[in-house]
């Protein structure tokens, strides 16, 4: 902000030394903290649709694409996976259905159908590039990019507890109770168990051979190893076996080997059954269903015991931190195993905590991992766990309290931005730098009593002229405007206001080709944002009510002037002069044209008649400079200014005033 000096000199007379001028390049953010004679003269009362890039630079920002996808119902989840190299939005329905976008295509997959989730308190993670982790009080589901699995109620794992004896084929596994699943599946094969005799010695075996079983349907043979042997024959007196192998069809008695130095030995072998694979973990199991081995051409004895998998039954928030899963619910934070996504079992180093701290107030509302943390986020507090190790089976970490009195009660607005979280909470926008909290919204406080709780405030962040930038989704009651759909878009330092689609119920963002673009839903249908340079957005710029250095005097306006650069086709820009009484003490308009003339060669100015006889005016695009002559008087000038084309750069706000009487 420049405020001129008199202009004076040779040839000026004394009226005109009176003028002074006032200029506003150095563009910053808004300020609704305090009135708009109080804020920062380089500041706005309210700046909508007009990023403040630099210094003589505000840039209209892009509209949004039109409607990309559509599904049934409402949503209110949206998250961005990746799946195998495919970019998707998965949609939670208040119907309790699952839908992907994918976002190449655009098509539209039906994950699950209505009644599947609960509808609501619902979230998703990705593990690795293979999973979505979509945790509901109706259970805990994955989803592989082709078929949707809930692990509540399943196998997940079958341990052979006898191998039994006699069996000369693969036998089957039969699975029964459980409380009324059903599903489960299971081949089993058969494996060398023993060999009962010698039944011929051989000849030439030194210790240590190692000799491969002959014969049989197999898909790895079993070996013993030498013991001891006859010292002048190399006969085998004894051997071990090192490899039960896995068969299908038990080779007949006695077996013949290969292998080693020595020729010519056989032996008895006894089958039981093993290894056994799990081909479906089934559904619906409220307890351990019984295995029955039957079958195998006249074995007995085989026994298996099935285990189920201990997922969480219920949860509400998730997030993948440290090769583990995390599932929170209510105050208890599940997590599994080390590099697996489905057992959370004590034996494989999974378990659980509750929080008992009182730092937490009510539940835990949002898991987020970042900056090599797991942070616990609840309406009033933030945790952090690290150090993340196990000893001895057992799953270890830290656990620390980093904000007692500053949380979120909207989880779809944690985020992370450069190396901070950030999150909303009713009286603001806070980013956790380390272990600090800070408040970033003391510009916007003016606004946060007017955003209601019709839809949660979630948050993304966008690549918008080659800035990355931050937004915030609200519900604004806006004075003027009455309710809207609004986002508080944040950068340097600066906040200002853009509004995309009306309707829009939450933003969610998705790394596409290394960019982060950002994703909007007004509930059923999908769109881009800040994606068609084209699409027309008004705009809305309200400068401070300046005092010009003396908040005593009247000042009267004489002039007001405007910079602008047109990529494309001029528009009409209307505006008022404001005084501390009224916003629209002087109304103007300006046409912001660039008209071309045509000069032939004699000089003169050519003019152009279209078929209707009417002349025809050229216009180019680029800088324009309008000027206007403008009559209003107050202590406090401001301008208020409102546009409707796209990529517009305003470049400079210019009055010119004189000082009239104190007081």
């Amino acid at each position: 902000m420049a405020t001129g000096a008199p202009r004076g000199g040779g040839g000026t007379n004394h009226q005109d030394a009176q003028k002074k001028d006032n200029s506003l390049r150095d563009f910053q953010g808004v300020n609704t903290q305090a009135t708009r004679q109080n804020i920062g003269d380089n500041q706005f009362a309210w700046l909508e649709n007009v990023m403040p890039v630099g210094f003589g630079n505000m840039i209209v920002p892009p509209g949004p694409s039109g409607v990309l996808a559509t599904w049934a119902g409402t949503a209110y989840r949206m998250k961005a996976v990746d799946l195998n190299g495919v970019d998707y939005k998965i949609i939670l329905t208040t119907n309790g259905a699952i839908y992907a976008v994918n976002l190449s295509t655009y098509a539209v997959t039906t994950v699950a159908a209505a009644a599947t989730l609960s509808g609501a308190l619902s979230d998703v993670c990705q593990w690795e590039n293979q999973q979505a982790i979509i945790v509901d009080a109706n259970g805990y589901f994955t989803w592989d990019g082709a078929s949707l699995t809930k692990w509540n109620g399943t196998v997940q794992s079958l341990t052979i507890t006898a191998i039994g004896t006699g069996y000369t084929s693969s036998p089957a596994a039969g699975f029964s109770g459980g409380g009324g699943g059903a599903g489960a599946a299971a081949t089993c094969h058969i494996q060398v168990g023993a060999f009962s005799a010698i039944v011929s010695a051989g000849t030439g075996y030194i210790p240590g051979d190692v000799l491969t079983f002959v014969g049989g349907t197999f898909t790895t043979a079993g070996q013993i190893k030498v013991a001891t042997v006859v010292a002048a024959t190399g006969a085998i007196v004894g051997a071990n076996l090192v490899s039960t192998g896995n068969y299908t069809v038990a080779p007949a008695n006695p077996v013949a080997v290969t292998g080693g130095y020595g020729t010519g030995a056989t032996f008895t072998l006894n089958f039981g059954i093993g290894p056994i694979t799990l081909t479906n973990i089934g559904s619906g199991y409220t307890s351990a269903p019984a295995v029955a081995i039957t079958g195998g051409g006249g074995g007995a004895g085989g026994a298996v015991s099935a285990v189920l998998n201990a997922v969480p039954p219920a949860g509400t928030a998730v997030a993948t931190y440290y090769g583990r899963v995390w599932v929170s619910n209510n105050r208890t934070v599940v997590f599994s195993a080390p590099d697996n996504f489905s057992d959370f079992s004590q034996a494989g180093a999974g378990g659980s905590f509750i929080m008992t701290d009182d730092t937490l107030h009510s539940t835990i509302k949002e898991l987020f991992s970042a900056n090599n943390f797991l942070y616990i986020i609840g309406e009033s507090s933030v945790n952090v766990v690290g150090d993340v190790s196990v000893v001895s089976g057992v799953t270890k970490f830290s656990n620390t309290n980093i904000s007692s009195s500053v949380g979120s009660n909207q989880p779809y607005s944690v985020i992370a931005y450069y190396r901070a979280v950030w999150f909303a909470n009713p009286y603001g926008f806070f980013g956790l730098y380390g272990s600090t909290t800070q408040k970033a919204s003391d510009d916007l406080d003016g606004i946060f009593p007017l955003i209601t709780s019709d839809i949660p405030v979630s948050a993304g962040t966008s690549v918008v002229n080659d800035i990355l930038t931050l937004n915030f989704l609200f519900r604004y009651t806006d004075p003027v405007l009455g309710s809207r759909s609004l986002i508080a878009m944040f950068f340097n330092k600066k906040w200002f206001f853009v509004s995309q689609v009306d309707g829009l119920k939450l933003i969610d963002t998705s790394v596409i080709g290394g960019i982060q673009v950002l994703f909007g839903t007004t509930g059923s249908s999908l769109y881009k944002l800040f994606a068609n340079s084209a699409n027309i957005l008004p705009q809305t710029i309200v400068t401070k009510l300046w005092d010009m250095g003396n908040p005593l005097r009247d000042k009267a306006t004489l002039k007001f002037g405007l910079e602008v650069v047109n990529p494309a086709a001029p528009q009409k820009i209307t505006g008022t002069i404001d005084t501390e009484y009224t916003s629209g003490a002087y109304a103007f308009s300006l046409s912001n044209n660039n008209y071309v003339q045509w000069i032939n060669n004699s000089s003169s100015v050519v003019t152009w008649v279209n078929n209707s006889g009417t002349t025809v005016n050229w216009i180019a695009s680029g800088y324009s400079f309008q000027a206007i002559d403008v009559e209003t008087t107050g202590k406090y000038i401001g301008v208020t200014l409102n546009g409707s084309a796209a990529g517009t750069i305003y470049s400079a706000i210019h009055l010119q005033y004189e000082l009239r009487a104190s007081w």
